[in-house]
């Protein structure tokens, strides 16, 4: 009974901070990000015992989402995201025109294809700064690495993104 109220307590803690965590990491897809996160409460749950404390709770906790987010995109392969987030190198115009969203809508495209490429921990790093914009301190922790390794990941994978991109003439 003891572990059941401690974790209802960790959950009216941190169901807001890990809403927000997959909220960003989906693209701001609301209800996505609400069935993600309820999902991560429910592993975490299942998994309680396990929790050793050898990171924070909301770290554990961004974990385990992280984890159920790349499930969900491995289940839906063709599902369009929304990279806006990541978009240094989407148009940052207002133009609205059917010919302006084609051509955004063919850069994320080529955006995500060029993800896809990355190595796991490559595109991991990048999912969780450059779209969840989490600090590299929660990096390393979630990835189980030192905070230099976080940036020197972050660091090789925007290269590989932005060569990639150079190479499709689109920066």
């Amino acid at each position: 009974m003891k572990e059941t109220e401690e974790f209802e307590n960790i959950y009216r803690t941190y169901y807001r901070d890990v809403f927000a965590f997959l909220y960003r990491t989906c693209g701001q897809n609301y209800d996505l990000a609400e069935e993600l996160t309820q999902e991560t409460f429910y592993e975490a749950f299942r998994c309680f015992y396990r929790y050793n404390a050898s990171c924070t709770v909301y770290t554990w906790l961004c974990a385990i989402g992280k984890n159920i987010w790349f499930h969900y995109l491995r289940k839906h392969k063709n599902t369009p995201l929304d990279l806006e987030a990541f978009g240094e190198t989407l148009c940052d115009d207002e133009d609205y025109s059917p010919e302006a969203y084609a051509e955004r809508s063919e850069k994320s495209y080529k955006i995500r294809k060029a993800l896809d490429t990355l190595r796991p921990r490559y595109r991991e790093v990048i999912w969780l700064r450059g779209v969840s914009d989490l600090p590299f301190s929660q990096i390393a922790e979630i990835m189980d690495i030192t905070e230099n390794s976080a940036k020197v990941l972050y660091f090789r994978a925007k290269n590989q993104i932005k060569e990639k991109l150079a190479n499709e003439g689109l920066i």
